[in-house]
This record gives structure tokens, C-alpha cells and sequence, in this order.
């Protein structure tokens, strides 16, 4: 859950008027609000069906080409309440056969039914039934091609000179292989990449698909894009219609956002914390561009846009495929060690992110997470685990524009609830406490604190203790509980972080001190 500026005055007036509601959640945090599914059967605002209700049903579903996963909202489920979102683990069933109101099972085991697709969103067996249409089409031109032309034998007798050069002319080169038309090329490649047909960037360099997700508590959406063939325009660079070529099409992440101000403050931060010193393992910046260009009178003009590398996936969306079962071995030192350099790199710089957590960090183009989800020991490890959105990164010493209440420390709590957090000096102590609370959620495969629980509330209660006992690594857990250390001097720093035993005495972490 993320707090915007907007609603920080707001919380912080609500202080004011009445200090026992001053860290009520907002209907953003996850809460169950009047608006929120109604649950007959309910434990801990979990529904829970008949037996006999059948597996759970996704509806507004789309299927993910690249990953092989379903997301969707889901209903009818054991465990997760309805009206919420979920992605599937990867599925077992042919891309070819899924389709609506059918039951697909997943390589886990789990079996789901698909109700109606996304608006938009391409489903798989009508793809492939068009996409057979079209190579038949085109298969049947090129038969047609190479079909010899009769002609009526000619009534003229041509000179002696004239038959010898017909016959010694060369014979005419064969037709080579087609190429697939403009416009079956077009609807391919839109039904493939789930292209929406609108564009951002100078001469629509960008095809925007899928749909966005909202950045939480700010106006900011973020699109999955892929960069246009110059000379194809509306077509992804690189893509031929073939399944081969699929792999050569470049994929970026841009978020657009009309606050102009905040984008250009995300933009600073990247090239500060890219150039210092330590450079971190942060995802690439492709393109900063304000009042950018687009297709869509919405966006034309109105919008800056944000141009960076590509995730497959994020670190909470991994935990989810893997149904909670937690990262172990390599994988977990590996993120660990990822999230270790992106602090070093932002506190080098004299800053302090305020937003570290496992949707902050995302895999970069592996295209394993099928073995990632079933990889339970870690052997395969996690080497493109790289950090991303640094919108709220402020200097050393200043104030916070907005926070996430899972991972704010309990002195910015107790600041909070008192009226004050507008004034909270920020320290590097902060991201330490985050810093921990992430590798607790990443051992562990859940977060500390339960989803729509008041984290300021418990966190500054006299009785508060931090439990980690249920971290199984012992130098991990070591590690995680001086994190989350309620005495923020006596947290490490980023330099204790990565000197710590866990990270030395198995010589995992490839950084430079």
C-alpha cells in the first residue's frame, strides 16, 4: 500500500480533529470497505465456499504469452477473498486450447475457471484459430504464385534470330517466399503483444499494450510497451510473424504520469544514484521525456513520460506463484545482495528511498519463472533481481512526501500518530528497518505484519516486540532482527549489512566496497 502526499495532509489533519483515528487506513490500503465483496462465509474476511462449489472462477482474465501465467479477478476461492487479483502459476494446458468458460490446471496442480476475458485481451485459442486462418491464407497465395500461367500458343512464326534469342534467355527466377502482408502482419502482432494501438514517443516510437496498473496513491499508470519498427509503423521491432522472432522484440516499462514535478524529481534520482560511487542494481533509464508525444489526446502533450528496462516479474508476484513457499539458498542471497547494493548506492548518494519492499524489485529477462516457482532449495539463484521506482527518494535529513506503512520504521509511526510526520527528519536508519521487514517476507514467504492490520498502531505499542523466530537461516535471522532493531542507532549500516556473516561466509554478493 502506498500513501500519497495528498492523503499524508489528509491523515495528518485527521490527527489533529481526533488522535484515535489518525492512522485509519485508507480504502487504498487493501481494507474492506461498504464497496468491498460481500462475504456469506467468512474467517478473517476469507470466503469460504461449499465444497461442492467447483474450483475457483477468474474472470476479466488474460493470459501472459511470455510468462505462461493467468491474472485475473478472482471468486469462488478457498483462501482469497472474492474481487481480489491474482496471477497463476505457469499452465499446464497447450496456450493453444485456453479459452473462456473453460477449466485450466497449472503446473502446481491447481485447477481454475475461466470465466470472461479482459476487454481487450487476447484469448489464446481464438489467436491461434486466426492465426492459422492467416497462414493458410498466405500459404495459398504462394501455392497460387507459383502456378505456370498458360498462355495461347502463339500464331506468329518469329525469325530465326529472334527464336534463338528465346531460347538461349535465362529462365525466370523462382518467386522466393513471401513475406506476410502489411495488414495480417498488423492484426498478428496486435493479437500477440495484446498492442492497444496507441503510441507514445516522437514519430510513435513506443506501442503501448495490455492494460496499466495504477501506481498506488499517485496519478502515475505504468504500461508495458515495446518499441516500433521504424519502417513498419505499429508493429514491434524486429517481429516478422513468426515464433521465432517473437524473442527479438525489445519490451520496456514506461510510466506516464501528469505530475510533472514528481516525475522529474524520480528522473534526478535515477541519474544520481546511477553515477555516484556505487551504481546499485537499479534497472536501466531508457528515455525522460516531458509533455510527451502520443496517439492518445489524453496522454498527447499532457504527460511525461518515464522510459525504463523491463521486468519479467517482481519479487511479491514470484512469492505469489510460489503459493507463499519462501526463497531459499542462492535466490534469497541473491536478492538479498541486490536489495544490499541498491541501499549502498542510494545512501552513498546522500538519500534515503523510503520505498523499499518486494513489489520495488523485479527480475530481469530470465524467462525461468517456471523453474523459479518450483525451484524450492534456490539452487537456480535470482541474478537479475534489480530495483525499481524511485519516485520518493529524498536527501539525507529532509522530510518524507509520502511513505508505506509496512515498511516505515516505528519512530516514523509514532511520528505519524502524533501529529508530526511532516516534520520527520529522514536517516538511513529508515531503509534499514525496511530492509528487514523485505528479507523477513522473502524467508519467511509472507510479510510480518497481516494484510489491513493498523502497522503504526502495533508497531508503537508499549508492549511491541519483534519476532523472527520463524526465519530458518540462523545468520539470516541475526541479520533481520538488528534490521529491525526499534532503536534505530543501533541498526546497521549499509556497509554493516553487507560485511554481515550471511553475506561473507558464503561468498555470494558481487559488489565492490
Amino acid at each position: 500500500m502506498r500513501v500519497s502526499e495528498a492523503v499524508l495532509t489528509a491523515v495528518l489533519s485527521a490527527v489533529c480533529i481526533h488522535s484515535a483515528s489518525a492512522f485509519a487506513p485508507t480504502p487504498a490500503a487493501g481494507i474492506i470497505t461498504s464497496s468491498s465483496p460481500r462475504h456469506r462465509q467468512t474467517d478473517n474476511n476469507i470466503y469460504c465456499p461449499p465444497l461442492q462449489a467447483g474450483p475457483p472462477i477468474i474472470s476479466s482474465w488474460r493470459y501472459e504469452f511470455s510468462k505462461g501465467v493467468i491474472s485475473g479477478v478472482v471468486s469462488n476461492h478457498p483462501t482469497i477473498s472474492d474481487g481480489e487479483r491474482i496471477t497463476t502459476s505457469p499452465i499446464k494446458s497447450d496456450p493453444s486450447n485456453i479459452n473462456e468458460n473453460l477449466v485450466v490446471q497449472t503446473k502446481s496442480g491447481s485447477k481454475y475457471k475461466l470465466s470472461n476475458a479482459a476487454l481487450g485481451a487476447p484469448i489464446p485459442a481464438v489467436a491461434e484459430a486466426k492465426k492459422k486462418e492467416m497462414e493458410a491464407a498466405v500459404a495459398a497465395k504462394k501455392k497460387a504464385q507459383k502456378q505456370p500461367v498458360s498462355k495461347a500458343p502463339s500464331r506468329q512464326i518469329q525469325p530465326a534470330a529472334a527464336a534463338a534469342a528465346v531460347k538461349s534467355k535465362p529462365a525466370a527466377a523462382k518467386p522466393s517466399d513471401q513475406k506476410i502482408a502489411p495488414a495480417q502482419l498488423s492484426k498478428l502482432a496486435k493479437s500477440t503483444f495484446s498492442l492497444t494501438g496507441a503510441t507514445v514517443g516522437k514519430n510513435g516510437k513506443y506501442l503501448l499494450a495490455g492494460k496499466p496498473q495504477q501506481s498506488s496513491g499517485r496519478q502515475a499508470k505504468i504500461w508495458e510497451a515495446y518499441e516500433s519498427d521504424p519502417n513498419q509503423p505499429g508493429i514491434p521491432s524486429g517481429y516478422d510473424g513468426t515464433n521465432a522472432s517473437i524473442s527479438k522484440v525489445k519490451r520496456v516499462t514506461i510510466k506516464l504520469s501528469p505530475d510533472v514535478d514528481r516525475m522529474r524529481l524520480e528522473e534526478a534520482n535515477y541519474n544520481k544514484v546511477q553515477s555516484g560511487l556505487f551504481s546499485g542494481r537499479f534497472v536501466s533509464k531508457i528515455e525522460y521525456t516531458p509533455g510527451v508525444p502520443s496517439s492518445d489526446r489524453n496522454v498527447d502533450g499532457k504527460c511525461t513520460a518515464l522510459v525504463i528496462e523491463a521486468g519479467e516479474y517482481d519479487l511479491k508476484a514470484l512469492l505469489s506463484a510460489r503459493k507463499g513457499m519462501p526463497l531459499r539458498g542462492r535466490a534469497l542471497r541473491d536478492a538479498a545482495a541486490s536489495a544490499g547494493q541498491c541501499i549502498q548506492a542510494v545512501h552513498s548518494s546522500n538519500l534515503v528511498w523510503t520505498d523499499l519492499k518486494t513489489e520495488n524489485f523485479i527480475v530481469i529477462g530470465n524467462n525461468n519463472l517456471n523453474e523459479e516457482v518450483n525451484d524450492v532449495n534456490g539452487k537456480m539463484g535470482l541474478p537479475g533481481v534489480k530495483g525499481i521506482d524511485l519516485e520518493s527518494v529524498i536527501p539525507v535529513r529532509n522530510n518524507p512526501i509520502d511513505y508505506t506503512p509496512e515498511a516505515a520504521p516505528p519512530e516514523f509511526a509514532r511520528a505519524l500518530l502524533a501529529g508530526e510526520a511532516r516534520e520527520f527528519v529522514l536517516d538511513y536508519s529508515y531503509d534499514m528497518w525496511s530492509l528487514g521487514m523485505m528479507l523477513f517476507e522473502l524467508s519467511t514467504g509472507s510479510p510480518y505484519f497481516k494484510k489491513g492490520s493498523n502497522v503504526a498502531k502495533t508497531v508503537c505499542a508499549d508492549d511491541f516486540t519483534v519476532d523472527v523466530s520463524s526465519v530458518p537461516d540462523a545468520k539470516l535471522r541475526d541479520l533481520i532482527e538488528n534490521c529491525l532493531n526499534l532503536d534505530p542507532r543501533k541498526r546497521p549500516d549499509i556497509t554493516g549489512f553487507l560485511l554481515h556473516p550471511y553475506f561473507i561466509t558464503t561468498g555470494i554478493g558481487p559488489w565492490t566496497f
